[in-house]
């Protein structure tokens, strides 16, 4: 077969791709799957009964807001690379800064309180189960964020599989925040980052293995 011949076939019945097709898959991957780990908060561990109190304090929309932005940031990075050929955004810089500032809070916090209360502050009352708790609730937008990039083209698969999983750990941390009664700076600096890390770690390994052309 000659190079035109062939050329001619491979274009043939070529449809243009869908503009903004990759913004669309993956952010409807984020938005049924944060609804499936919303259902199974109200299932397994139900809404925390005095959100309507606590929803005025800083403390809450704090814990709310790191996990957030940290996800809107990083569902703009796993946009750009399911791309090939896309340089890096600037989302990469701000990544780190919802942790950051996090972490300021919680030494300022730290440094602020009397030593007696440090203890408690560090581990609260559900320290053993928080990181489970946000790794099972990132599972559903974890699962179809790798199925959506499995249809893309991302070129560096453990990258995108990590950020996926930063992605899927801040949305189930999101919603873990609605039932979680921990509020101390400490806490959430240690145990929901941890949370937040460990579906990045699997799906860093994940993004390796199937993710790959």
């Amino acid at each position: 077969m000659k190079t035109n011949e062939l050329i001619k076939m491979l274009a043939t019945g070529v449809e243009p791709v869908t503009r903004h097709a990759n913004e669309k898959a993956l952010s409807q991957a984020l938005l049924v799957g944060a609804c499936i780990s919303l259902l199974l908060l109200v299932t397994i561990y139900g809404i925390r009964p005095d959100l309507s109190s606590v929803s005025t304090s800083f403390a809450f929309w704090m814990k709310l807001g790191v996990s957030l932005s940290s996800a809107l940031l990083a569902l703009v990075i796993v946009i750009t690379l399911s791309r090939p050929g896309k340089s890096a955004p600037a989302a990469y810089w701000l990544l780190p800064l919802p942790v950051v500032a996090l972490w300021l809070w919680a030494i300022a916090s730290w440094l602020g309180t009397d030593a007696s209360q440090h203890a408690d502050m560090v581990w609260g009352k559900t320290w053993r189960v928080c990181i489970m708790n946000i790794t099972l609730l990132a599972v559903p937008v974890a699962a179809l964020t790798l199925l959506a990039l499995r249809n893309l083209a991302p070129t560096r698969p453990a990258l995108t599989g990590a950020l996926a999983g930063w992605l899927a750990g801040s949305s189930g941390a999101s919603i873990y925040a609605l039932h979680c009664p921990e509020m101390a700076a400490p806490f959430l600096a240690i145990w929901y980052v941890l949370g937040m890390l460990v579906p990045t770690a699997i799906m860093a390994y994940v993004g390796h293995r199937s993710l790959r052309w």
